[in-house]
């Protein structure tokens, strides 16, 4: 009945916010929301619990763009394929029609072979058009060769929970564990970047990490790079990543797949060498890498850095540790306690239909590395030296895109990885991949498409995705994906198989109303013990089963106010449990009063019967800060934003926001719980740049 009640209740709040009927003129592209639209479909499914899985990175390069669009009259295949919107077909008829006569506006990129508005519109925000031109050779010794186009950013950035948690109180007795530092999580930033520069420093300090001075962060990386020199097309000295071909070798970071994006998520956007700034602590590599060439490209590397992992005995320990925490006694004893040495290359032709490449690398532990023991365990990687070597392409038959990647671990593990995407007529197109990682394949640095953040592995399947524009108004969308996981995975101990499908359908009512309605189901295979008359234990197969139905509405009511408003239920079931069910209703509204600032607001009520039937949204927050509330049982949620810029140089933004829970007087677990009903947020950040 309480949820009935609540559900009336914001139903009307729905309609007082979102029930207009005058659309008061032509809303402009807005390009922070773009941004925010494209981070939240590639993030569809992301899991806040899932401590592997950190998008900072990829939200970091996102706004990274947005702030310094690509210009399409000069950059390379590898600049233009990370823009949302673009495929190697879309990409290479652009560098095939400035060949011809280089873009005078960005609009003109609807007369390319393939782009039509929609695409436009997606891209708006990443692409400018700039000169052709190009400094000569002999400009090298001048300053100005090195500076164009250079910006100078600083970011300092402070965050924290407003309520005291266990782990910052005095320990009650010797010996009682407790965070090393304060409740504060801090961020700093300092970069400069031109056309050929880019120049870094980031320092993170997590929340009870200590933080002495300036100099004892306990994250520090850095970078100073060199691009587009002749055909140096980038040197890289410092702290680094490479996202070569479809992932399975190497991909710094962990790439996202299945969500909204059903044509194009699947297929990795290579961006090949880039400098790294990203505070995400472990998937990087620290030491020296370029890439040269023109059409024929070769990238070369080297890395060495220290790791933290749990020491089994003597010089024997576990994986080394991806969260990057060093907050209690424990994990400040294993700090930095490994080092990893590794050297590989990649090559890579542009055939003018596509790319063919290569990826390859031998890595070096200074300790040998000892898997678990539990049956999810018996795949892993274990011993001191890794490497991995495999084949990718991308290819396009007018209007036909292939792409895949066959790639092969140490030990004799294979993966492979190959989707197509083609249009079935001109409203009409359809992407199927199939993916085939082996249960000891183990390529430790790759990140292939697949249900499995982080190592592909121990996973076949297949997908296909489909998306259809009926006319100006009605898009829609889905997927069917059938996969299975052939060894064991954490909590099982036999071969599963799961079921995934989603479907969208996109609503255009105006240039300033759009809604949507998406419906998601998965059902996935997870065994468990029961005992006999006998005593005995014997292995039952269950099924998890979550659906969920979301509607969502947003509304530029005047070029200063635009809503967004949202409902979503969801059903969730464990193996051996009954149904339990969910609903999220939320009023977000962003209000311009002055030129200077902008707010973001939202109002949350949610009530789930338990974590199983949690409910996630995704949250406007400070620049370079991805939010994702993960919901569950009964309370509301709120948070306020504001930006102001206060000049020309100077950027400011503060976050407040709070989740009150009314069946729960403590939040949080263990040394990160607190005692009450309230966990709030607080989150300062200021930005300096010219």
């Amino acid at each position: 009945m309480r949820i009935v009640n609540r559900s009336i209740f914001l139903v009307l709040l729905f309609l007082i916010f979102s029930g207009y009927d005058e659309v008061f003129g032509q809303v402009p592209a807005d390009t922070t929301r773009t941004v925010e639209r494209d981070l939240e479909r590639i993030l569809e499914d992301f899991d806040p619990e899932d401590e592997e899985l950190s998008p900072e990175e990829l939200a970091q390069f996102l706004i990274d763009l947005a702030n310094n669009p690509v210009n399409v009259n000069t950059a390379s295949l590898d600049d233009l394929l990370p823009i949302p919107g673009l495929n190697i077909r879309l990409a290479q008829n652009i560098i095939t029609y400035r060949r011809a006569k280089p873009f005078e506006t960005v609009d003109e990129l609807v007369r390319v072979s393939g782009i039509g508005p929609a695409t436009l519109e997606r891209m708006r925000p990443y692409v400018t058009v700039g000169s052709r031109a190009e400094l000569t050779r002999r400009l090298l010794t001048s300053p100005g060769y090195w500076t164009q186009g250079g910006r100078f950013e600083m970011f300092s950035r402070m965050q924290t929970v407003l309520e005291q948690q266990v782990g910052y109180t005095e320990p009650e007795f010797e010996g009682q564990t407790r965070y090393a530092g304060n409740q504060l999580r801090y961020y700093q930033r300092f970069n400069y970047r031109s056309q050929r520069i880019a120049l870094n420093l980031t320092q993170h300090k997590q929340p009870g990490e200590p933080l002495a001075g300036p100099t004892d962060f306990d994250f520090n990386s850095w970078h100073i790079g060199i691009q587009n020199v002749g055909y140096l097309q980038r040197l890289v000295i410092g702290d680094y990543g490479i996202w070569a071909g479809q992932g399975l070798v190497l991909w710094t970071g962990l790439g996202f797949g299945k969500g909204r994006e059903v044509i194009r998520a699947p297929a990795r956007r290579e961006r090949g060498l880039q400098p790294y700034q990203s505070s995400e602590e472990t998937r990087f590599m620290r030491g020296v890498a370029a890439t040269i060439g023109g059409d024929l490209q070769f990238t070369g590397f080297y890395s060495s850095r220290p790791l933290s992992a749990t020491v089994v005995q003597g010089d024997s320990i576990r994986f080394p540790s991806s969260t990057g925490f060093h907050r209690t006694p424990t994990e400040r004893a294993r700090r930095f306690n490994t080092n990893l040495e590794m050297y590989g290359g990649r090559i890579r032709y542009n055939t003018g239909f596509g790319v063919i490449g290569a990826t390859g690398y031998m890595a070096e532990y200074d300790k040998t590395i000892i898997r678990g023991t539990s049956l999810s365990n018996r795949y892993d990687f274990e011993g001191s030296t890794a490497s991995a070597f495999g084949i990718d392409y991308r290819l396009f038959f007018g209007s036909v895109i292939l792409y895949g990647e066959a790639a092969r671990s140490q030990n004799g593990g294979m993966g492979v990885v190959t989707g197509s995407e083609f249009p079935i007529d001109s409203n009409t197109n359809v992407a199927i991949v199939y993916r085939n990682y082996a249960k000891d394949f183990q390529s430790i640095f790759g990140s292939g498409f697949g249900e499995s953040s982080g190592i592909p592995r121990n996973e076949e399947g297949i997908y296909v995705g489909l998306e259809h524009q009926l006319n100006r108004t009605f898009r829609f969308s889905g997927y069917f994906d059938q996969f299975r996981f052939p060894a064991p995975r954490f909590g099982t101990r036999q071969a599963t198989s799961v079921y995934d499908w989603l479907a969208a359908v996109d609503i255009r009512f105006s240039r300033a109303m759009q809604g949507s309605i998406i419906a998601r189901s998965k059902i996935r295979e997870n065994d468990y013990l029961i005992q006999d008359a006998f005593g005995r234990d014997i292995n039952i197969m269950g099924q998890d089963t979550r659906t969920s139905i979301r509607t969502q509405l947003d509304y530029q009511i005047t070029r200063q106010f635009r809503t967004r408003s949202r409902v979503e239920w969801v059903r969730a079931r464990d193996r051996n449990g009954e149904p339990e069910f969910g609903i999220l209703m939320f009023q977000d509204i962003r209000w311009l009063p002055t030129p200077r600032l902008m707010v973001d607001a939202r109002i949350a009520f949610f009530e789930t019967e338990s974590f199983t039937s949690r409910i996630f949204a995704f949250e406007n927050d400070m620049l370079y800060v991805f939010s994702s509330a993960a919901l569950s049982g009964t309370g509301q949620r709120g948070y306020i934003l504001l930006r102001y810029t206060a000049s020309k140089n100077i950027d400011i933004w503060m976050k407040y926001a709070a989740t009150i829970f009314e069946d729960r007087q403590s939040v949080g677990s263990g040394l990160d719980e607190s005692f009450g009903n309230v966990r709030s947020q607080l989150g300062l950040q200021v930005r300096v740049r010219f």
